[in-house]
């Protein structure tokens, strides 16, 4: 579905102004007058793109770690380990990403919202890594998982870590998304491959 520009800039300037607010609030001390005011936004334009500031910020930075984790693969467009460099690569642009929006992230993942948070941030990374073990799988890599449930319990075991390091992540001060990807990717399946 394609976003109209108008709703694609107001979600903008509410985001960005919900970054700045969190900056120097809680996340569940945040009103939907406050972020309107911030964000030059009327109350029902607001009302138009979530029913409180919890969804629309879960549905917001949810989005944006959709998105950055996205990883596109044509049959046979390349060596198993030059897909892995791209996920490796998607990777290191979620955890910049958090590095980036981290104030957002620790409220996020500090609010009264955190148990729903996670839960939207597992199914969408549940979903990349179903698609990542069908490629797996297409380019005959060995050891992935190739019945049904197999592939559902690994794409459960990798999103679930995955949002806990993405949680630990968002905690800490560390800045450095080339050494934490790079640690993450060894944390991986035997079977994942090496995008060395």
């Amino acid at each position: 579905m394609i976003e109209d520009p108008r709703q694609r800039r107001t979600r903008e300037l509410l985001g960005a102004a919900l970054a700045r607010l969190l900056q120097n609030a809680p996340l569940d001390d945040i009103s939907v007058a406050a972020l309107c005011r911030e964000a030059g936004v009327h109350r029902t334009t607001f009302y138009a793109h979530a029913d409180s500031v919890h969804d629309f910020a879960l549905a917001e930075f949810s989005r944006s770690i959709d998105r950055l984790s996205e990883v596109t693969v044509e049959p046979g467009e390349s060596s198993p380990a030059h897909v892995a460099a791209r996920y490796s690569a998607s990777l290191r642009q979620v955890l910049q990403h958090v590095v980036d929006d981290r104030d957002a992230y620790r409220a996020l993942f500090g609010s009264s919202t955190r148990g729903v948070f996670r839960g939207v941030l597992d199914a969408r990374l549940r979903e990349r890594a179903r698609l990542a073990i069908e490629v797996w799988v297409r380019e005959g890599v060995a050891g992935a998982p190739r019945e049904e449930s197999a592939v559902t319990e690994a794409g459960a075991f990798i999103a679930g870590a995955l949002t806990g390091a993405i949680e630990v992540w968002a905690h800490s001060d560390d800045e450095d998304a080339d050494a934490a990807a790079a640690r993450l990717s060894r944390l991986m399946p035997r079977w994942w491959p090496d995008p060395a």
